[in-house]
């Protein structure tokens, strides 16, 4: 955090008023500091210098406010902040005293100032970093916020001069602008709140002229916890992203209007679920809403929230429990986050003294796993949980034709490429401008449109404005196509950046895109691992003899993260999944179908990779069913690895119809893969029952699919259930046994069935003849209990051995060896004379009776079957090899 600090921190200086001080980077070229330090009047020249840069450089006004002390100046971008990212706005809405993060800001007071030799008259302004901590309720009266600093403090309040106009940052977003020290207190710095600046008429407008982007503000104290908003690029990702706000939002005023009322309801915490097919605005639904709370009215407090990250830097959400402000936050693909989202709510549930919290999950249906949360939710406590809003592809068209929403998408995407190309972002190479009214090539006819999501007139339009500026794109067919020719070309541009001259492959920069998009990466080893197994699916079948170079995918690695970065605390982002999900059809087409299912079996992968692949597949495949076949071969080929993954992603994040085409096909991949010579009887035959048994609970809308196919890989562990008393029967925690039948011929289950019934036979009629050999005096009838009991044994242990899995445990290895040990000693009771070519009978017996014994264990299985534990399956266990 401090670091990013430093590099945004530029020198401010005015020779002609006397005046000098500190600044921070919004943007390059771009600088916001304090009023007091610039004085830019009576046309005096204001300079500026980052602390690259060995002189200054002459800055302009672009907005200024006497009242906040604040103006932004404007230098050369390419000599002040040169490849500085746009800064991150926020604010503070927590406060919890022991958690209260780091906040610092780092300037040239006057205390640093230095001789450059100890023999020099001359002095530099050396740099400072403070830190300290903020409690957002002190300094709330006069609407600034009071910086504790930590550390040593000047010895004269005068040494702090040189510091004021510096950017206070939180988790690296920026909160404020250091102000003045407090004479009263020699340990507090008072900061300017952004909020205020944002308020100030022209302020955000001169931003996003300089910027490409709106200023809005986030929780900087939660930012370990939230998913932001990305950075400003000119590719289809970012300009098709719904938290870039591009676009307007139509037709959804009643139910954003529906939506706040609900959040200003009187319970302290309440979830709920907006559901809507992919591509009708459910995240920008969400950014509007934030919006229209976050703006605040009268004497009303704002709100704050914003996405809950998917990977959180940390999951400490008791934090949340102390707001400041109402929050409202959003879980996308809540579908896909169930375990998440019962940790959050368990934490706020068990500890909350702070304002209202409104959890909005985002999902593409709500009839399989709404339910089962509600209910879940409800045992504990957790608000009503009975609001669940729809959103349909109607509900966009809602006084709108598709015409309106057409024109006015071009309207707004060539404004905002144009404020990208202002900002740097451009592309020089187009030959024409961007304009608004670019000719109709892909929304030809668009004013007769069909009802669809309003994601494909956005797609339409701008493609037509992307066409009309390069024409290279329009030799493309389909208005995606022309989408991704311009992500094609933005991946480029960041490839040759850092790649060596000659070294970038589009086609291979492609497929590491979508294996991107596959597995994320949560870690930079999970990213090596997602490079490495794109790498090698991509090159499979041209016999490379020899391990990629490691500093070749350590360069690809830096590729993917430069151009799509992380917007929450994983290693890197992702492309946006209209574009994405086009991309990945191309590559699983161009590699014959194999792609998907030889990059779900790559050992590189992370479980969590293999899962996340598969749940984008399942999702993906929602509107492109021929994606999903690679998955099931896939699955089919490793089912111990990759079948419960499969399970979980199906029953969980798909609605009853899709998850039961899933299920099918599964089945009939599984049945296709277990006539190869090479695959285990006993496997397949598990993951067939366990198939069966997944497609009957959910043709039956039952809600203990769980229980059956394991928790999801993110969830942690549940607590250990108590012990059970020695020698009970209760199965282990979490255990589930299904009825598995062994498919065999009927000549395998004739020959083990009459051998069984011969071994039955044999045992009886031993038993028999050493009754009557033995028979002497009144009591010679209790030998003939030997003939029912050692036939009831050797049933009795072919019906626990056939019909249960009984490990290593101690009785598995005595009972067998007792019940031959026992008939062995029988059949010496005959006394019989003995062939002399014969085995001996210690020999002969034993061995006759333990194959038959064998032979009735597998004849009972057979016939009844065998209760399997399905949920925590084995290779040494479950699974016989």
């Amino acid at each position: 955090m401090a670091q990013g600090a430093v590099l945004r921190t530029v020198e401010v200086s005015n020779q002609d008023k006397g005046s000098y001080g500190t600044g921070c980077l919004i943007a390059p070229g771009l600088v916001l500091t304090a009023q007091h330090v610039a004085l830019p009047t009576g046309g005096s020249v204001v300079a500026v210098r980052d602390t690259a840069s060995t002189g200054f450089t002459e800055a302009v006004v672009v907005w200024e406010s006497t009242e906040l002390d604040a103006v932004l100046l404007k230098a050369d971008r390419t000599l002040v902040g040169a490849g500085t990212g746009i800064v991150r706005w926020g604010e503070l809405v927590c406060d919890s005293p022991g958690q209260r993060p780091v906040c610092s800001m780092t300037g040239f007071p006057k205390a640093m100032r230095r001789r450059v030799s100890t023999r020099s008259e001359q002095y530099v302004d050396d740099l400072k970093t403070v830190e300290g901590t903020i409690a957002p309720h002190t300094g709330s009266r006069s609407k600034l916020y009071g910086l504790e600093v930590d550390g040593p403090v000047p010895t004269d309040v005068k040494n702090w001069q040189g510091l004021s106009g510096a950017g206070v940052f939180c988790n690296g977003v920026l909160i404020g602008l250091a102000r003045l020290v407090d004479r009263q207190w020699d340990r507090i710095i008072m900061v300017l709140p952004l909020s205020h600046l944002l308020a100030a008429d022209g302020f955000t407008r001169a931003v996003a002229a300089h910027t490409g982007m709106s200023p809005r503000l986030q929780p900087a104290d939660l930012r370990p916890l939230m998913d932001n908003a990305p950075d400003p690029r000119l590719s289809s990702t970012y300009l098709l992203d719904p938290r870039s706000q591009v676009t307007d939002l139509t037709g959804v005023s009643e139910l954003v209007e529906r939506i706040e009322q609900w959040c200003k309801g009187s319970d302290r915490i309440d979830v709920a679920a907006v559901t809507g097919l992919g591509g009708t605005g459910k995240s920008r639904l969400l950014t509007e809403v934030l919006d229209r709370l976050t703006t605040g009215t009268g004497s009303q407090r704002p709100w704050s929230g914003g996405f809950l990250a998917d990977h959180p830097t940390h999951t400490d959400y008791q934090v949340l429990a102390t707001a400041s402000y109402p929050l409202l936050l959003a879980v996308d693909l809540a579908e896909t986050r169930l375990p998440q989202i019962r940790d959050l709510m368990a934490v706020l549930t068990d500890s909350h003294d702070g304002a209202a919290v409104r959890v909005l999950l985002l999902a593409r249906g709500h009839d399989t796993w709404w339910p089962a949360l509600r209910r879940h939710l409800r045992t504990r406590n957790v608000g009503p949980a009975r609001h669940a809003f729809t959103l349909t592809p109607d509900d966009a068209l809602d006084g709108h034709s598709p015409e309106d929403i057409y024109v006015e998408a071009k309207v707004t995407f060539a404004r905002r490429i144009r404020l990208l190309q202002q900002a740097g972002h451009g592309d020089d190479t187009w030959p024409d401008s961007i304009v608004a009214d670019a000719p109709r090539l892909y929304g030809a006819g668009i004013e007769h449109a069909g009802r669809q999501p309003v994601i494909f007139l956005h797609i339409a339009a701008l493609a037509d404005v992307l066409a009309h500026a390069n024409p290279e794109f329009a030799l493309n067919d389909h208005p995606m196509e022309v989408l991704l020719a311009n992500e094609v070309e933005y991946v480029r541009r960041v490839a040759e950046a850092r790649l060596p001259d000659g070294a970038v492959d589009d086609k291979l920069l492609r497929t590491l895109v979508t294996a991107q998009f596959l597995a994320g990466a949560r870690t930079a080893q999970d990213g090596r691992a997602a490079v490495r197994a794109g790498f090698d699916v991509h090159h499979r079948g041209y016999g490379i003899t020899a391990p990629p170079d490691a500093r070749q995918l350590a360069a690809l690695d830096d590729v993917l993260t430069a151009a799509y970065p992380a917007t929450d605390g994983s290693h890197w982002g992702a492309v946006g999944e209209p574009l994405a999900a086009a991309w990945l059809a191309e590559v699983e087409t161009d590699s014959g179908e194999e792609f998907i299912e030889a990059f779900l079996q790559h050992d590189s992968l992370a479980p969590e990779q293999r899962h996340q692949t598969l749940s984008t597949v399942a999702r993906t495949a929602q509107d492109q069913p021929g994606l999903a076949a690679g998955a099931h071969r896939a699955v089919a080929a490793d089912p111990e690895r990759l079948l419960r993954l499969a399970l979980q992603t199906v029953t969980a994040e798909l609605d009853t119809d899709h998850a039961r085409q899933w299920l099918t096909a599964l089945q009939h991949a599984v049945a296709d893969r277990a006539t190869d010579p090479d695959a285990g009887p006993d496997t397949y035959q598990w993951a067939s029952s366990l198939i069966s048994e997944a497609q009957e609970r959910t043709a039956a809308g039952r809600d203990d699919l769980e229980e059956l196919i394991g928790a999801p890989v993110a969830q942690e562990p549940d607590p250990p259930e108590p012990s059970v008393e020695p020698g009970s029967t209760a199965s282990a925690p979490g255990s589930h046994l299904v009825l598995v039948k062994p498919q065999v011929g009927w000549l395998t289950r004739y020959v083990v069935g009459v051998l069984a019934l011969g071994h039955l036979t044999l045992v009886g009629a031993v038993a028999a003849a050493a009754a009557l050999k033995s028979v002497s005096g009144d009591d010679g009838w209790v030998l003939w209990l030997f003939v029912p009991m050692n036939v009831f044994l050797h049933l009795s242990i072919a019906s626990g051995f056939g019909g249960r899995q009984l490990g290593t445990a101690l009785f598995a290895w005595i009972a067998p060896l007792f019940a031959i040990g026992l008939t062995t000693t029988t059949a010496f009771m005959i006394d019989r004379p003995w062939p002399a070519d014969w085995p001996p009978q210690w020999l002969l017996w034993p061995t006759l009776f333990a194959f038959g014994l064998t032979a009735l264990t597998f004849a009972w299985r057979f016939e009844f079957g065998q209760l399997q534990d399905i949920r925590r399956p084995t290779v040494s266990e479950d699974l016989p090899e």
